[in-house]
């Protein structure tokens, strides 16, 4: 089974972090645009909503004439439903049958809305709808397309979104004007190199946020080591205390 496979079998897909961002149709125009490279395989990309929140969206008000012209149009449904099913397996049967089937439906589906809307009068005179809605979007690539897929990113023109604007991570002020670009966030800092003691020393401005690790400490969908810049090791080797070979005096 090939690499780009497998990562579609389930669960999170492994790969590199090709880009972060704020809408899924933006995410999509990415993905298109890779799609129509020639040769490219599409089935090495995964997006990956992050952050899911469930969003109820008010519609009206409720009242008396509304809930019962509600449960009347569902009960002429439900009452056309039986009403054809009795003219399925009875083709002999006059049409008025039918009628009555609808007519009895609306009057049963319009007595428990009203009823139901009784009791609860006062704790919930609204009509909504819900829906899970992410907050950012990741476009991730299997490691076997990843290089070729960040030189097609580039000419996509769509923007990623930059670290301190991503609101899925903690720390977004740090990092600010870096984009989450080809490797963003391919390896965050030592664990304890923002530490809370009164030695503790700040987080290089260069290095990436720890909105792109897990809970863990590791970098998501297993970005590879060797996609880090020297100067993001060297500020990573600056946070470990150097200790003087010199001997006292």
């Amino acid at each position: 089974m090939s690499p780009a496979a497998q990562m579609n079998t389930g669960g999170l897909p492994r790969g590199e972090l090709l880009g972060r961002y704020r809408t899924y149709d933006q995410a999509q125009k990415v993905v298109d645009h890779l799609a129509s490279a020639e040769g490219f395989d599409v089935k090495a990309l995964s997006i990956v909503g992050n952050d899911l929140r469930s969003v109820e969206h008010i519609r009206s008000r409720l009242s008396y004439p509304k809930v019962a012209g509600a449960g009347a149009a569902q009960g002429a449904m439900f009452g056309f439903f039986i009403g054809l099913l009795i003219w399925l397996f009875a083709p002999d049967s006059p049409m008025i049958n039918m009628l009555l089937s609808v007519v009895l439906g609306m009057c049963i589906w319009m007595l428990i809305g009203v009823v139901g809307y009784a009791v609860r009068r006062g704790q919930r005179d609204f009509a909504s709808s819900s829906q899970l809605v992410a907050t950012t979007f990741d476009v991730v690539c299997d490691f076997s397309q990843a290089p070729r897929a960040r030189q097609l990113v580039a000419s996509s023109g769509v923007a990623s979104l930059q670290r301190a604007d991503d609101p899925t991570g903690p720390g977004t002020g740090q990092g600010a004007g870096q984009s989450a670009g080809p490797g963003a966030g391919a390896v965050g800092g030592p664990s304890g190199a923002s530490g809370t003691g009164p030695q503790a020393q700040p987080r290089p401005s260069g290095r990436p946020a720890s909105g792109w690790q897990d809970e863990s400490g590791r970098p998501r969908y297993g970005v590879r080591l060797t996609d880090v810049k020297p100067d993001e090791k060297t500020d990573q080797g600056e946070d470990e205390p150097h200790q003087s070979s010199s001997p006292p005096q």
